[in-house]
Parts: C-alpha cells; sequence; structure tokens
C-alpha cells in the first residue's frame, strides 16, 4: 500500500519516482534548530536541489525549498519551521524523488534555546573503520532504541580511516555495507574531527595556518561558525558551539596545534615554545564565560585522561598533554560538567575531579576528587554539584569513547582518575547521552546490547544555612607504605557522625574486600590491606570512604 501511495502522490505533482539520478551519499543532516534544519546528500551528476517537506507522511509533499544551481553535493535549508517538532521530507533533483518520502526520512527540530525538554544524545568515537566492530555497534545501538531515535549525534573523531579521504567517507560512513544508512536521515549529528581525519587536511610534520585548515570532513559537515545556534562565534568550522535545549555544546578541536612550528600551534603542543593564549582559547574563554546554560558538554577527540591504546604518561602523547595541561584548566574554571573524547581505543569514565592536569602519577585522589562515589543514580549515589555555595559547579566529568569500531587487546586501564574501564580486544561500544531539567546522566553500550557503566550528576542549590568554610565529613586520607609488596596501612579521619562504607575496590569499581558498613563516630580511622589473604595480583587499586556527602579516595600500588 506504501508504494502505491508514493506513485499516486508523484503522480498527481507530475513528479517521477527515477533512478535515473542516484544519490551516493545520504541524505544526511546538519544545523539544527529550533525553527529549521540542513538536508544535504551527494548525487552522481550535478542536478539542481529540491526538498519536499510536511508535517507527516501524508503532508511530505505539501512545501518544498529549491536550489537552482546544479551541484553534486547538495545543501537545503529548511526554514519556518515549529520547535521541537516531526517533520518527513523527500529529497529531488525537481523532477525526480531520489529519495525519502517514507518513514525513515524524518526528523525533530530542536526545542527553543533553553527549554527544559529531555534531550537525548548518541556518542561515538574512533567508528570509521570499515569494519564488523563498527556495525555491532550501531546495530546494538538500533537494536536499543527501535524507532525512538535520539535528538543528537555526537562524532568524536577519527571518523574515518586512516587518512579521511572522500572515499574513505564514502565506504565507511555512508556506504551501504558499513555505512548509518538507517540513522542519518534522521538524526542529526555533530561532529569534531581527530587525528585520521586530519590525515587528508594537512602534513602534520609540516603543519599548517589553522586558517588554512580544509579536506574531506570540511566538506562533509556544516556547523554553526557565527553563533547562529547560541554561543559565541567562532569564525571557523574548525570548533564551535551550540546549544541543544538547556544544555551548552561545545566542539574543540584538538588538532589543531602544531609540534614545530610555534605561530600555528593553537593548542600549545609544541615541546619548543610556551604557550599563552590562541584565536582558540581566546574564544574558548569567550563562549564559556557567556553561556547561561545549566549543562555545559565539550566533545573533543585527544582526551586529557586515558591508560587505553593511547597512554596520558607517554611523552609523545603531545597533542593530548596540550589538552590535558593548556585547555582542561579552561573548561573547568567554567564549571564544564562533562568532557567526552575518542582517540583511545576503550571506554573510561572517571570520578566527578576538578584541577588535576598532570601525569597519573601526580593523582592526588584528597585534592583531585569531588565526589569520588560510584556515580550511580540507581545506586543512590549520584554525582553531586552546586549551583551556588563556596565552589559553584564545581567537578568535571570525563569520558573516554573511543571504542566504536575500534579496539585495545592489551588495555591497562589503571589511570587513578578512572572510575571504570573496558577495553579488550571484543570491548566495542557507544555511549548514550540524557540531559533533563537538574540531571545529566549517561550510560555505556555494548556490541552485545549490555550496558556495563551508567553515571549521573545531579544539580542543586548549595544546603542553606552551611558556612563557607565548609569541614569535610572525612579527610587526610593516606596510605603507608605505598608501592607496598606485602602489607599496608591507610587512615582517615571522621569529623562527624555518618553512615560510611570502606572499600577495596579494582580500577574498574569491582569490589575487592569491605572493610567497614554501618554507622562511624568521629575519630581517628586505621584499616589494613593484606596482599596474600585478598589475593591481590600486582597493579593498581583504590581505597574509598563512601558516605552520603562527599567520599573520599586513595590510589595504592601493588608491586612485586
Amino acid at each position: 500500500m506504501k508504494q502505491i501511495y508514493l506513485l499516486l502522490v508523484a503522480f498527481a505533482l507530475q513528479v517521477t519516482i527515477s533512478d535515473a539520478q542516484v544519490v551516493t551519499r545520504g541524505p544526511y543532516l546538519q544545523f539544527p534548530t529550533s525553527s529549521s534544519m540542513k538536508v544535504m546528500w551527494r548525487t552522481d551528476v550535478a542536478t539542481s536541489s529540491r526538498v519536499y517537506y510536511g508535517s507527516s507522511l501524508s503532508t511530505v509533499m505539501d512545501n518544498q525549498v529549491d536550489i537552482a544551481t546544479a551541484e553534486t553535493n547538495h545543501t537545503v535549508n529548511l526554514t519556518g519551521l515549529d520547535p521541537y517538532s516531526e517533520y518527513f521530507y523527500a529529497v529531488s533533483d525537481g523532477t525526480n524523488v531520489l529519495a525519502g518520502a517514507d518513514a525513515n526520512h524524518k526528523f525533530r527540530t530542536s526545542p527553543v534555546i533553553g527549554t527544559v525538554q529531555p534531550i537525548r544524545t548518541w556518542v561515538i568515537g574512533d567508528f570509521g573503520k570499515g569494519n564488523d566492530k563498527q556495525m555491532d555497534v550501531k546495530e546494538a545501538f538500533l537494536d536499543h532504541v527501535g524507532d525512538d531515535m535520539p535528538d543528537l549525534w555526537l562524532w568524536l573523531g577519527d571518523n574515518a580511516y586512516d587518512e579521511g579521504t572522500d572515499e574513505e567517507f564514502t565506504q565507511k560512513v555512508f556506504g551501504t555495507q558499513y555505512g548509518y544508512g538507517e540513522i542519518f536521515p534522521r538524526v542529526p549529528f555533530m561532529a569534531t574531527p581527530g587525528n585520521h581525519d586530519y590525515g587528508s587536511v594537512l602534513n602534520i610534520l609540516t603543519g599548517a595556518d589553522p586558517v588554512t585548515h580544509d579536506g574531506p570532513y570540511y566538506d562533509i559537515v556544516d556547523v554553526p561558525t557565527d553563533g547562529e545556534i547560541g554561543g559565541v562565534p567562532s569564525g571557523y568550522e574548525l570548533y564551535y558551539s551550540f546549544d541543544y535545549g538547556n544544555v551548552h555544546f561545545v566542539s574543540l578541536n584538538s588538532e589543531i596545534g602544531s609540534i614545530f612550528v610555534g605561530g600555528w600551534d593553537w593548542t600549545g603542543a609544541s615541546p619548543f615554545s610556551s604557550f599563552n593564549n590562541s584565536p582558540f582559547t581566546d574564544w574558548l574563554h569567550a563562549d564559556l564565560q557567556a553561556n547561561d546554560m545549566p549543562w555545559v558538554v565539550a566533545y573533543v577527540h585527544q582526551p586529557p585522561h586515558t591508560d587505553g591504546s593511547h597512554d596520558s604518561d607517554a611523552f609523545w602523547e603531545v597533542y593530548m598533554e596540550a589538552m590535558r595541561e593548556n585547555i582542561m584548566p579552561i573548561l573547568e574554571s567554567y564549571g564544564v560538567d562533562l568532557v567526552i573524547a575518542g582517540h583511545s581505543h576503550v571506554y573510561e569514565r572517571s570520578y566527578l575531579i576538578d584541577g588535576f592536569y598532570g601525569l597519573p602519577a601526580d593523582f592526588d585522589a584528597n585534592q583531585h576528587v569531588v565526589d569520588g562515589s560510584s556515580g550511580k543514580l540507581s545506586d543512590g549515589t549520584p554525582y553531586v554539584k552546586y549551583f551556588d555555595g563556596p565552589e559553584p559547579n564545581l567537578g568535571t566529568l570525563y569520558i573516554v569513547q573511543g571504542n566504536s569500531g575500534s579496539n585495545d587487546s592489551d588495555a591497562s586501564l589503571q589511570h587513578p582518575a578512572m572510575y571504570y574501564g573496558h577495553g579488550c580486544d571484543t570491548c566495542v561500544g557507544s555511549t548514550m547521552l540524557y540531559a533533563n531539567g537538574d540531571t545529566l546522566s549517561g550510560y555505556y553500550l555494548t556490541k552485545d546490547g549490555e550496558i556495563l557503566d551508567d553515571w549521573a550528576i545531579v544539580k542543586q542549590n548549595f544546603p542553606t544555612g552551611v558556612d563557607e568554610v565548609v569541614k569535610l565529613p572525612v579527610s587526610q586520607l593516606e596510605v603507608f607504605p605505598n608501592p607496598f609488596k606485602n602489607e599496608t596501612t591507610f587512615t582517615f579521619e571522621v569529623n562527624e557522625n555518618l553512615w560510611a562504607n570502606v572499600e577495596l575496590v579494582d580500577v574498574s569499581g569491582r569490589l575487592i574486600h569491605s572493610y567497614h558498613s554501618g554507622l562511624m563516630s568521629p575519630g581517628f580511622k586505621e584499616f589494613k590491606v593484606n596482599a596474600a589473604d585478598l589475593g591481590l595480583s600486582t597493579g593498581a587499586y583504590l581505597v574509598r570512604v563512601m558516605t552520603d556527602k562527599r567520599p573520599a579516595v586513595a590510589r595504592l600500588i601493588k608491586v612485586e
């Protein structure tokens, strides 16, 4: 019946469905606003562009936008739409319907900026391999969401391997065998580039002025450069920001550094010169300072903290170091809630932390952990941030989602800032983000459809009647000796009557031993860790004192 219906509509409009021209890429969606959406596609021969659209499948042909210029790469902006409303569409060369006018070619406009509306986002990184793992992750996502597609889709870089060529994007991202044809017509994606995408942008050894960066990645994306969807104008597709509902998204660019050419080094990646500021960091300050959305999510390719296929303490990882030392302090100073990255072919999720910009060995849980709980809403221990108080918006969650098609068969996953990690030869997956009112949450979905990690950040007002100088319920958590061979001792101070769980866990968050669960009175506490009794192998572990307020966490190392 659907085919008969489409033929009748086409006949009524004197439009024939024909394969005279072929859509070789798309249609796909860009530039989502509350009143518009850009529809983009590629044809094998140059044609004019037309998009039909309507608020239902029966009215899909009631409106149209035409561009007479003959092109192979088509962009049509549909405007005057209603906020957070569904539209069906079809693309045409002006004579023939080439794709659409069916249930899979539809989109939803964004809510009015600032509106409190449940927002769902799918996030993938390092995916464009053109392999079965990439497709397994996609199929697990489709099985998980069914027909209820998310509002947004974030790309974390290394979107097409190995060099980000036009052919690689066509085959491994838009292709019929390894592409995302079920998702492109329905969900707008907002991307950031990775080092593999930059293989077709510049020669990393010679570098190039960022204002000249161009290539297949930049030909594909159409993103706001003039603050059209909120945020401060960046002037470049290199990096940008936009608002969706009550979330401010910031697309960073870790690839605009330069190893040898200081004047072209916009992130401070060069080890041969000092770094103070650049057009990129100037814009980042201005954008975050101007933001008035309650939630801020930044996404980038190279992660500041990881122990997967890339390691934070490797001396050659200068682009990751630049993110950690030069960009993260800016983000944290403005209270950015979540930084999600790719590059390292694992999944990792941190505690809620602040002020940590060094190597893993420099991590001090007492100094850097804002909330050392599990962060799980289901456990009753979500991360808590305060809108006001002595340290408003303190704490940032870091996620590495770099295994949406890539994997690491020898992942260490022992970074002390990370609460959970997943990495192995078959460990691939994606992340789902949700923003709804005062809660930002998410979970990690594997290729097998399992949810192996979940987390939530809840924002609330600082408790009234609390002094500006807050005494921590648990303080001075120390481990000695550390590292240790056979036995070590950890001590801490309890400053009030409280309920606490004292636990030893591995770096993946798996409970190894519970030392105490229940009421604790104020005073000095001491516990011993015996490696033989607990069957501990060499490696990193965490001691956690979990309370209903701010927990305390310390790292300990077992050696031979």
